[in-house]
């Protein structure tokens, strides 16, 4: 990533282009593989872990940062030098039409600043918002900053994401994530037809051209048929139908910096349109190089997303019936007074979401699972015989835990079926729609 002059503030200035395009080209082995890079020590949960530990809860359901721990960890070692990242922010934060006071609060530590006493030293609370400006406007040259401005975008926009749309970005599947960008992608790509054509773009093989620039300067000099081509896609095939989450937000990211630089720049004449065009998409194929080494023409075609969009409208339509008639369904297969002979290691989360999905609020409590699920799956007596060595049963336990491995891999809360909900758990869209489907095919 560029910087500009150590004396100018960095604007935030792609909310959700850039991040989105970070969210989604950056998948645990990528970063894993820039961490390695970087010569950073633990690898990219470690260093998760890290930023994730040193942020608080500021007692208002928002979680904060001190800016004499972030300063550590971007890499500071003089609070002074730190100072002047800070102010850098704050104006960046002024620039965006945002206040700084709310977001930039200067506090005192609670101990002196030296063993022997005296003054406490200053510090300030920051939200997620200032410690991404923050990072953003930290020394590119040390290791630290670059894993911290991934980190605080990701972070940062998905928070933006929840407050604004109820988007959980986490929790959707790779089509569902297709869908979003590409939506994104139809809406941009008008915004940017507009940009064009009032830098002199205006008839179609003038417009077909400036397209074909970006794609050059974003695949390496391949414009749509040579795309096409290298990717064995059909002749009458849309390239953008056929392109991964990554790949799509790396086209939003180009799409929406070259409106932004043509509206910004006013820039005038088709050519000069063409070669900004060809210039913003050779610096996102740069961004990522350094970000994953992938170029976007080696990442691997994907299924048409119009025949995903056509399973989704089916979807939607399905959950557009009452939610109790619309769940009604899944129990037909088993009926509570009709229990089946399951692997309880291997299937008990599935009929844990059959039991939660009936909920009008989705959630059980532990207890209640286990005091309900008898009346959905068959129990041996091995199962529900008590334990030798405590009060509970086989069976019992084999529920407990389905919440005590929620760190594990293959448990259904860490895939993001259900959520870690107080005393118990709590279906998420992702479970919802997996107990419909695989408990449908088997009524």
């Amino acid at each position: 990533m560029n910087r500009t002059p150590k004396d100018e503030p960095v604007a935030y200035d792609y909310d959700f282009d850039e991040a989105m395009q970070r969210i989604a080209q950056t998948n645990p082995n990528e970063v894993t593989d820039l961490v390695n890079a970087s010569g950073a020590v633990g690898g990219i949960e470690a260093l998760i872990d890290r930023f994730e530990d040193a942020g608080h809860d500021n007692g208002r359901g928002d979680k904060c940062w001190y800016a004499r721990d972030l300063q550590a960890l971007l890499g500071y070692k003089r609070w002074e030098d730190f100072e002047g990242v800070i102010r850098r922010a704050e104006t960046a934060c002024q620039n965006a039409g945002h206040d700084p006071s709310g977001h930039f609060v200067e506090v005192l530590r609670s101990t002196p600043k030296n063993s022997e006493g005296g003054r406490p030293s200053a510090n300030y609370e920051l939200t997620r918002y200032a410690s991404y400006l923050i990072a953003q406007n930290a020394s590119s040259r040390l290791k630290a900053v670059a894993f911290a401005q991934t980190y605080f975008a990701i972070q940062t926009r998905r928070q933006e994401l929840a407050d604004r749309d109820g988007v959980d970005f986490d929790a959707l599947s790779e089509n569902q994530k297709r869908l979003y960008l590409r939506n994104q992608v139809v809406a941009e790509n008008k915004r940017l037809a507009s940009a064009a054509m009032a830098s002199g773009v205006h008839t179609a093989k003038d417009f077909g051209k400036f397209q074909n620039r970006g794609y050059q300067g974003l695949y390496g000099g391949r414009g749509v048929e040579e795309i096409k081509d290298y990717k064995s896609l059909p002749t009458k095939a849309n390239i953008l139908d056929h392109m991964g989450s990554t790949e799509l937000a790396a086209n939003l990211f180009r799409i929406t910096q070259t409106e932004e630089k043509l509206r910004s720049k006013n820039i005038v004449g088709k050519e000069r349109a063409c070669d900004a065009h060809y210039e913003v998409g050779l610096k996102v194929r740069q961004t990522m190089r350094e970000l994953s080494g992938i170029m976007p023409e080696d990442l691997p075609v994907a299924e048409d997303v119009r025949k995903i969009a056509r399973q989704e409208r089916k979807q939607q339509r399905m959950r557009a019936v009452e939610p109790q008639k619309r769940i009604e369904a899944p129990l037909e297969g088993p009926k509570a007074s009709a229990p089946v002979e399951i692997d309880l290691r291997a299937d008990l989360w599935k009929y844990a979401l059959l039991i939660m999905s009936v909920r009008p609020d989705g959630q059980i409590s532990t207890s209640d699972l286990i005091d309900e699920m008898p009346q959905f799956v068959k129990l041996s007596e091995a199962h529900t015989a008590k334990n030798a060595s405590r009060p509970d049963s086989k069976f019992s336990q084999l529920v407990r835990n389905l919440k005590s491995h929620k760190d594990s891999k293959s448990n259904f809360i860490y895939q993001g079926y259900a959520q870690d909900a107080p005393g118990g758990f709590k279906i998420t869209r992702k479970g919802l729609d997996f107990a419909r489907e695989y408990f449908s095919d088997r009524s």
